[in-house]
């Protein structure tokens, strides 16, 4: 399912079983509901995630560029760090190796990297 209002797409996806979620530990379940808000401009976008009766199972923050909308396509380039939040509350920062292995091997400049992790740093802070 999907809703659009201009500068925000939500996606609210049904998923399967088996594996965990991203970072979260968290296992998946038949039923689980990913659900999933653009913002155009946003340096971020989160994915929360529901068990079918509605029970927090985790949200996941990916990092990216800014968010563009288009009329079929939502586009971003991951900056690798992401921000994750446990059912329990708890928060945390995860995949900054990636982000400076990037840096390292010329893939990402350093003002993008510390423009992602100032990204992060405001949304761990945030949620």
């Amino acid at each position: 399912m999907t809703d659009r209002d201009g500068e925000t797409l939500a996606v609210e996806r049904e998923i399967s079983a088996g594996g965990t979620y991203d970072a979260l530990g968290t296992p998946r379940a038949a039923g689980d509901i990913a659900h999933t808000k653009f913002r155009e401009g946003r340096w971020w976008y989160p994915t929360t995630y529901r068990s079918a009766d509605g029970e927090h199972k985790g949200t996941y923050v990916n990092i990216c560029t800014p968010v563009e909308l288009f009329p079929d396509t939502v586009r971003y380039v991951d900056l690798h760090v992401d921000v994750i939040k446990y059912p329990d509350g708890t928060v945390e920062r995860v995949d900054d190796d990636e982000l400076d292995a990037a840096v390292e091997a010329g893939n990402l400049p350093e003002a993008l990297a510390e423009k992602a992790r100032s990204v992060a740093a405001s949304i761990e802070r945030a949620i």
